[in-house]
């Protein structure tokens, strides 16, 4: 099967948000995701060249993204009361 990859509404990326869908998803500006990901903290593919390209998050980062924010929130309550102990 052929996909139109100019095309960013191609049913090829129905598992994907775009940038923008992807961050009002997180409540979040477009510009704090391509952040991200320039970062590496978010995964994405980047489709095209130059400032034409566009990227692709696939859905299951949400996932993805839930689990680490949790453990690190997690690791910062246990950080906090054991320095609450200490003192």
């Amino acid at each position: 099967m052929w996909y139109d990859m100019s095309n960013p509404e191609s049913d090829v990326f129905e598992g994907f948000f775009s940038v923008k869908e992807f961050a009002r998803h997180l409540g979040v500006h477009a510009n704090t995701v391509r952040r991200a990901i320039k970062n590496g903290r978010l995964s994405a593919v980047r489709l095209g060249k130059g400032k034409k390209a566009i990227y692709r998050i696939a859905k299951s980062e949400v996932n993805r993204l839930a689990v680490v924010d949790l453990k690190d929130y997690i690791d910062k309550i246990i950080e906090e009361r054991l320095k609450k102990k200490v003192k």
